[in-house]
């Protein structure tokens, strides 16, 4: 399935970003070099595939460092991109942003700006914004219908929403924050049903059905848009993000952070 989206990427000469989870890399060291080849980022989507609340700061770092280490030994190149599984970073784990700095990141995309049945961080900019350590982030982008918040250009809820609610989404998001995503798992027509881990019946049909159309709602959105990964956007993104990340930001002690220290981190 992911050579599958590395051809139709490649039939509408778009570039992309691809989250790899490090026990999968290792499985299949080959695809992880056929991605890089043609041309896509390589960022990495942890190294276990688990929640940041799972985690501890220290086996996070260990972890991470290692991941990152072999994604940049399989590719040739840095790599600078970070997406916690299932949008897990929350006021809960914001100490991950200091980790993430630590161990070389540039950048994270693993916020959901919203509430959520998982997780969500309902308070954080929608746009774009800097975390204390000077970690960039690049928030899922979210569409409102009445008092519900959804990130609707991915997973199930691309494949669900109606093409007509999807431009309108679009159309309140800034076009720097605007992206996709999908799983392989999306495009799958093939696979199938069964319990996915850790999800009820209910949220397990949810994330099997309707995969035919996945394909056809990527092909749309690559068809009329210009999509570049995030590396290369990097700059942009940085000169526009605000330097002040939550109304009562908390640094890893739990302490607030003062606005002028958050630009000065930034800067460093």
């Amino acid at each position: 399935m992911t050579r599958r989206l590395l051809d139709l990427l490649d039939e509408h000469g778009a570039t992309g970003t691809f989250f790899l989870v490090g026990e999968i890399a290792r499985e299949a060291p080959d695809l992880v070099r056929e991605i890089g080849a043609r041309g896509h980022e390589i960022a990495s989507h942890s190294y276990r595939h688990v929640p940041l609340i799972d985690e501890t700061p220290q086996q996070f770092l260990a972890e991470i460092t290692r991941s990152k280490a072999h994604l940049e030994d399989l590719v040739g190149r840095q790599v600078v991109g970070f997406r916690a599984p299932v949008f897990s970073l929350t006021r809960e784990t914001i100490w991950a942003t200091e980790v993430l700095r630590e161990a070389g990141f540039r950048y994270s995309s693993s916020v959901l700006p919203a509430s959520s049945f998982a997780y969500g961080l309902p308070t954080a900019p929608r746009a774009p914004f800097l975390w204390a350590s000077g970690l960039l982030e690049i928030p899922c982008p979210v569409g409102r219908i009445g008092p519900l918040v959804l990130p609707f250009l991915g997973g199930m809820y691309l494949r669900y929403l109606p093409p007509w609610r999807l431009r309108q989404f679009s159309a309140q998001v800034a076009e720097s924050a605007l992206w996709s995503y999908c799983h392989p798992y999306d495009i799958d027509i093939g696979e199938p049903f069964t319990l996915a881990r850790g999800s009820t019946f209910i949220g397990s049909l949810f994330l099997w059905c309707n995969r035919s159309v996945a394909l056809r709602r990527l092909s749309a959105l690559l068809a009329f848009n210009s999509w570049r990964t995030f590396e290369t956007r990097l700059d942009e993104l940085y000169a526009a993000a605000s330097s002040q990340c939550l109304d009562d930001e908390l640094d890893s002690r739990g302490e607030a952070i003062p606005l002028m220290a958050r630009v000065q981190s930034s800067r460093a």
